[in-house]
């Protein structure tokens, strides 16, 4: 997408969301006058449980309303930031790697304390050519003096992932590399990088992905290397076989649950756990990656005024909403990937991020032996269960969903 198609989408957005909020605040305005009179007019206790449930209702509502907003003006913001920095680095000249200094500046280039000073490897030279940061390498370029780089294994908006000989270690790694000149926020960025290594390290099970080093390749270029393992993300698998046999079903989620355990029992929760952070090997070995929004049971809320952080099709209601979340929000996003695995599709869809929110929050998914009538009545409760709005109301530990889910009726 381009730069005009990007402000075309805010505006696309922007319209209708100003829409739905000022009809939201109209109708509260509305229904707290009435409020206000019924209050003066009767002493209908009844009628007037009725008027303060409707008002609660609503102010909740326009609350989650301006929080999903927030969150889609936060996610625009990051990628019309993303664009300029594309845009500015076709445009402008390459910066000569000996440029004389002007006069008078030679004591404003004191050197920048290194934003990863704790790292096991960092290393803070310039980039030789002096060109624009980029998350582009090539094979056989070697990063931070020790991983030669094979193949591109995937991209995204903000980075790339890479298969690398360690030649420290001796063996083939995955190598996640992100430029911070793509973000709006650069001290965010960095220290989300450090949180997705932090919080995996904390975790040890066969079935996560283990985390070798974090570092700064140059100024602004950051890595991850962490254990390659070959295969396909759940995801993929499910969109190339449609409909997952039953007894493939119960041996991923098996594997999931004694990962997504071993996280709890060590104070970290995943935050957003979906099919594209799965990873199933050749012979059905499970890993859970991307531990990028990951937090401690005991740390402090990472989620900034207004801005929602996971991925809206498995989001528990009370992370949607910005409130605090706990093992349960893993839970529940747990009951959501199990329902696309056996069903074929998430439990709600719409025609973008707020619908879907909204839905989550509000809507009772379509059972699952709806959709597929050979699911288990013990796997669809336990589905069912774990997608329950009150984090109260859910199973209170993955291995709790998983024997509720394995259960015979």
């Amino acid at each position: 997408m381009d730069l005009v198609g990007l402000i075309a989408v805010m505006g696309a957005f922007a319209v209708p969301l100003y829409a739905l909020k000022v009809r939201y605040e109209e109708r509260r305005r509305r229904l707290e006058l009435e409020h206000s009179q019924q209050k003066q007019l009767t002493g209908d206790p009844e009628e007037m449980k009725k008027l303060e449930k409707d008002n609660r209702l609503l102010r909740e509502r326009v609350e989650n309303l301006e929080t999903i907003v927030c969150s889609v003006d936060f996610e625009l913001n990051q990628k019309l930031a993303k664009m300029i920095d594309d845009q500015r680095s076709l445009v402008l000249p390459p910066v000569a790697a000996n440029a004389p200094t002007p006069p008078g500046d030679k004591n404003k280039s004191a050197a920048k304390p290194d934003p990863l000073e704790r790292t096991a490897t960092s290393h803070g030279t310039p980039s030789p050519n002096g060109r624009p940061l980029t998350t582009s390498l090539e094979a056989g370029q070697v990063l931070a003096q020790r991983y030669r780089v094979q193949r591109l294994l995937g991209k995204g908006g903000m980075g790339a992932v890479y298969l690398a000989d360690d030649e420290v270690l001796g063996e083939l790694v995955a190598l996640k590399v992100i430029s911070s000149a793509f973000a709006s926020d650069e001290n965010a960025m960095i220290a989300r990088f450090r949180r997705e290594a932090a919080a995996a390290r904390k975790v040890s099970s066969t079935n996560v992905i283990r985390i070798h080093d974090l570092g700064e390749a140059r100024p602004g270029l950051l890595y991850l290397s962490m254990e390659y393992f070959a295969g396909r993300t759940l995801a993929e698998l499910i969109a190339q076989r449609g409909i997952v046999p039953l007894d493939d079903a119960r041996d991923i989620l098996k594997q999931i649950v004694n990962g997504l355990e071993a996280a709890h029992q060590a104070g970290v929760i995943h935050r957003d756990l979906k099919p594209s952070n799965i990873l199933i090997g050749e012979r059905g070995a499970v890993k859970i990656i991307d531990f990028g929004l990951a937090t401690t049971a005991m740390g402090e809320g990472l989620t900034a005024t207004g801005a929602i952080l996971g991925t809206p099709h498995y989001m528990a209601p009370e992370q949607i909403r910005g409130k605090p979340v706990d093992a349960r929000t893993d839970i529940y996003a747990l009951g959501a990937l199990t329902y696309h695995l056996v069903c074929g599709r998430p439990p709600f869809h719409g025609d973008n991020a707020i619908a879907i929110g909204f839905a989550h929050c509000s809507e009772e998914p379509p059972p699952p032996r709806q959709i597929r009538r050979d699911v288990p009545a013990n796997l669809e409760a336990a589905i069912l269960a774990a997608l329950a709005k009150s984090p109260e109301d859910r199973p209170s530990t993955a291995r709790a969903y998983l024997e509720r889910s394995l259960a015979t009726s």
